[in-house]
């Protein structure tokens, strides 16, 4: 299949006099090749078009006078495509103009053989801009963005002359083109670790079934539905991971070409698998398989389109200016990043190769002051009645922005302030930070598009708006942590701290003013706070709201009262409360949960779906002793489900557990569950890597029965049944977190119930501090 030559109208005025072509388009996809980049286009009658721009990136070295002169000896020793020369940049931390030596590579192919061959010579300390990715470069460099709409001079050899972007990154009202997209996924239930090919296309609402056994005829059906459709996006399951490799494999045995990229040219770009430890566990993240020409999003292997669909993929592409393929799979940091990166090339800021800033040198009480979190003031256990949550609006990314929090500006050189609360630290007052200046594009289309999912008129309209502003809370969540990440380019843990100690001011003032009006603090989490007062009305807190806006700076937002919410014990000890678990029915009619059985991804279905019909009979009580009456009620629904689990009458599908792996498989030192499914798989080949979530069945908990313990999704026959006793465990315990409260915990739900003993948790010590006379509360820092 050869490439398409693109078949642009002729324009008799080109822009910069000279005759040639311009198509109007969309930027769609890039990737380098000799001597340049192939940019693909979806122009805007719908077509894809293709061009080539010449290009050649560039890095910088900071050399002493007598290495200068080695560069290029050593670049005419290995015969390297570069020109050298002497370039001023400028040095984010200090400010400084440096001069600098800039390496320009004529084959962006050869640019990372060129950056580690100097490697070998240099310390990495000196390298700048040395490993950004060439597309992404690129996009820095011509100022152009996935998805902007520009006019393409285009030459009659095929060769881009100019860009003229009509579009900009941090536009609200944007269109983008009505993409051709086609769905292919495995029909296998366990998709992920299955290597047969029970496949289902899905394009112009139509599905298509591909039913054979026999791979000759499976490549080539998918080859027909391509080569007819040509999709610009396949959105598949497990692509990446399964099956993309599978079918790959299989065009290899039986020499069929598979028409997965539009440019037949080019093989697939990969990355490989990698774990990582972050936030207290370990994450997986697959191997990408990428297309030439045509978009894959693996709908698995990707956060955001989980959470935000293919509109956040798009919202965050456009901002981050991430290639849509990387996009769709990076981690939110790499975006942060990225728009550091940007705005550091705009601005003719070195980008460090590594980070270079270490932390400044504190003595030992130093250290205790600094390195607290946020603030959490411990909740009232039980149940409570009209109760009002106020959010502080992105509280860290607003306190960042409007305080100027960023690495080069906290204890800068210049400025003496001593600004940061109780940590003294000075904060520039003479230059803007970057990591305020590339916040602020976010915080200021996400208030837009909240603003707009409120005002829609329409479903699809509210959809829209709502992935929009979806995938920027998760940009704005992250950019806290980023701050203080060990491998960020622009990071310090000094701004990272900063964060902290403004957050806790702001939530410690946001109580006292909410005291001082008499209202009675129930709970509060760094960033929220859960009040009540007899009689208050929601323009008592919208007018509370205002005044804690006025003093802390952040806005604040009455999120609703609550006709109940429910603040359970602890797993661990009853008398404990957990600060991050909650659930209650707001007066407006929507439910809000954290922490329970029904959003944890950990639980069982049959699990879940039971603790949501109990949740949804709750909904009529607007009190507690409405909750309290329906007790009687929500024991005989929950006793319905313990029955028909005890008689073995629940699809396993239902039963099926999910967790997430610590260790590669041959690091199990013991015979716990997660051990031996991974054990089990890894028997029939499939090599399950620390981070990865496993799937499975509990058939014996106890080992007795069947040593086996749990069968994962692979191996699982209907015949194997599952432990009835560990499932009662988990359904038990789930009703215990809504009904504890009245009383009915584990050894009473057995009881009445009649049900064999279940593990209990073991009663500890709750300490209280008096903190005023109205609240006991603990008052407990952690690290967010």
């Amino acid at each position: 299949m050869t490439l398409k030559s693109p078949q642009i109208s002729n324009h008799k005025s080109p822009p910069d006099g000279r005759a040639g072509q311009i198509l109007h388009g969309f930027f769609f996809d890039l990737y380098p090749v000799r001597n340049g980049m192939v940019i693909w286009i979806i122009g805007d009658d719908g077509k894809a078009y293709h061009c080539f721009d010449p290009f050649h990136p560039s890095f910088y070295m900071k050399l002493e006078t007598c290495d200068i002169k080695r560069i290029a000896t050593l670049a005419q020793r290995f015969k390297l495509p570069v020109t050298i020369r002497e370039e001023k940049k400028l040095e984010l931390f200090s400010g400084e103009e440096w001069e600098v030596t800039k390496i320009t590579v004529h084959d962006p192919l050869q640019l990372n053989n060129c950056v580690w061959t100097f490697q070998k010579f240099f310390p990495h300390f000196v390298f700048y801009n040395s490993n950004i990715p060439v597309a992404q470069m690129y996009l820095y460099d011509r100022q152009v963005f996935p998805l902007a709409h520009c006019d393409f001079q285009i030459d009659e050899n095929n060769i881009l002359q100019q860009i003229i972007v009509e579009d900009k990154f941090d536009a609200c009202n944007y269109h983008v083109p009505e993409l051709r997209i086609m769905k292919l996924h495995n029909t296998k239930f366990s998709s992920k670790f299955s290597r047969s090919l029970n496949l289902e296309l899905n394009y112009e609402g139509r599905t298509y079934a591909i039913e054979s056994n026999d791979p000759v005829e499976v490549l080539n059906s998918i080859n027909w539905h391509l080569y007819n459709y040509d999709p610009d996006l396949i959105i598949t399951d497990w692509g990446d991971a399964t099956l993309f490799p599978t079918l790959l494999n299989a065009s290899v045995k039986c020499h069929i070409p598979l028409l997965l990229n539009r440019d037949q040219s080019q093989g697939y770009f990969h990355t490989k698998e990698r774990s990582y430890w972050t936030y207290g566990q370990v994450i997986h993240r697959d191997a990408a398989f990428m297309l030439a020409g045509r978009w894959h999003m693996d709908a698995e292997n990707s956060f955001i389109m989980s959470e935000s669909d293919i509109e956040g993929v798009i919202e965050l592409a456009r901002l981050t200016q991430l290639p849509m393929q990387k996009q769709s799979r990076a981690a939110i940091g790499t975006g942060l990043a990225s728009m550091q990166m940007s705005y550091a090339y705009r601005n003719n800021i070195l980008i460090p190769a590594e980070k270079k800033e270490g932390e400044d040198f504190k003595t030992a009480d130093e250290l205790l002051l600094s390195d607290r979190g946020g603030l959490i003031f411990m909740p009232e256990l039980g149940y409570h009645e009209n109760v009002a949550e106020l959010d502080f609006v992105s509280m860290y990314p607003s306190l960042m922005e409007i305080h100027n929090i960023s690495p080069e500006t906290i204890n800068c050189r210049c400025c003496h302030n001593n600004k940061v609360p109780e940590l003294g630290y000075t904060i520039c007052e003479k230059r803007r930070g970057i990591v305020p200046t590339t916040l602020k594009p976010i915080l200021e289309k996400r208030a837009y598009y909240k603003a707009r999912k409120k005002a829609a008129t329409t479903l699809a309209e509210h959809q829209k708006y709502e992935r929009r502003q979806n995938a920027l809370k998760w940009m704005l969540v992250t950019c806290f942590g980023y701050l203080g990440y060990k491998n960020a380019r622009f990071g310090r843990i000094e701004a990272h701290e900063s964060v902290n100690a403004f957050s806790r001011e702001a939530l410690l003032t946001a109580k006292e003013i909410a005291e001082a009006n008499d209202f009675h603090l129930v709970h509060a989490i760094i960033d929220c706070i859960w009040l009540k007062k007899p009689d208050a009305t929601h323009e008592d807190y919208e007018k509370l709201s205002k005044q804690i806006k006025e003093v802390v700076g952040v806005n604040i937002s009455l999120e609703g009262i609550y006709n109940w919410i429910l603040f359970p014990s602890s797993k661990i000890d009853p008398g404990i409360p957990a600060a991050q678990k909650y659930v209650g029915w707001y007066d407006h009619g929507e439910i809000k949960m954290r922490g329970i059985e029904t959003r944890r991804k950990d639980s069982p279905p049959y699990v879940k779906k039971m603790q949501a019909r109990l949740l949804e009979m709750l909904s009529k009580a607007k009190s507690i002793k409405e909750v309290h009456g329906l007790v009687p009620e929500l024991l005989q629904e929950a006793g319905f489900y313990l029955r028909e689990l005890r008689a073995g009458n629940v699809d396993t599908r239902e039963l099926v557990l999910r967790r997430r792996v610590q260790k590669d498989a041959g690091k199990y030192a013991n015979n716990n569950v997660n051990a031996m499914v991974v054990r089990e798989l890894a028997q029939f080949g499939v090599n399950i890597q620390a981070g990865e979530v496993i799937e499975y069945v509990i058939v014996d908990q106890t080992g007795k029965r069947d040593p086996q313990k749990a069968k994962s999704l692979l191996t699982y026959q209907h015949e194997d049944g599952y432990d009835i006793e560990k499932y009662t465990e988990l359904l038990v315990k789930a009703v215990e977190t809504l009904l504890s409260p009245f009383g009915y915990d584990v050894e009473k739900l057995e009881n009445y119930y009649q049900v064999g003993k279940i593990q209990k948790r073991k009663p500890g010590l709750y300490l209280t501090t008096d903190c005023n006379e109205s609240t006991q509360i603990i008052i407990r820092a952690i690290s967010v």
